[in-house]
């Protein structure tokens, strides 16, 4: 029967060989802004994050809603990203670099299809 203490002995071994994910590169606080070249959805605003490739959203609303961003953003900069709030939903997809992003977007809502460009600034 093993013990306690080998039980334990493992364990720690286990958790030191095991190291957290590598930080991004383009991990930190962005301001994007998603403009709409076609369709009736204006210009809006978001707060996006990126936190070990990973995206989310820190602030931000369209039409009372707020935006729940998700994606990932690859070594290379290349990102995909989904947009939601409320009943609608649009997909982007671009490119980060180390001080900057842009890209192109589309979705649906209530009042039919959007897209357009966005650009994202580090703060």
């Amino acid at each position: 029967m093993i013990g306690y203490r080998s039980i334990a002995i493992a364990f720690l071994a286990t958790m030191a060989s095991t190291s957290p994910a590598p930080a991004n590169k383009f991990d930190g606080h962005w301001s994007m802004i998603a403009e709409t070249t076609r369709g009736h959805c204006g210009i809006i605003s978001v707060g996006l994050g990126i936190q070990r490739g990973r995206i989310y959203a820190t602030g931000g609303s369209f039409a009372f809603n707020p935006i729940k961003l998700s994606g990932r953003v690859a070594a290379s900069g290349k990102t995909r990203m989904t947009a939601i709030t409320g009943p609608r939903i649009a997909h982007g997809a671009g490119r980060f670099g180390r001080l900057s992003g842009r890209g192109t977007w589309s979705g649906t809502g209530p009042s039919g299809l959007c897209s357009g460009v966005w650009s994202a600034t580090r703060f």
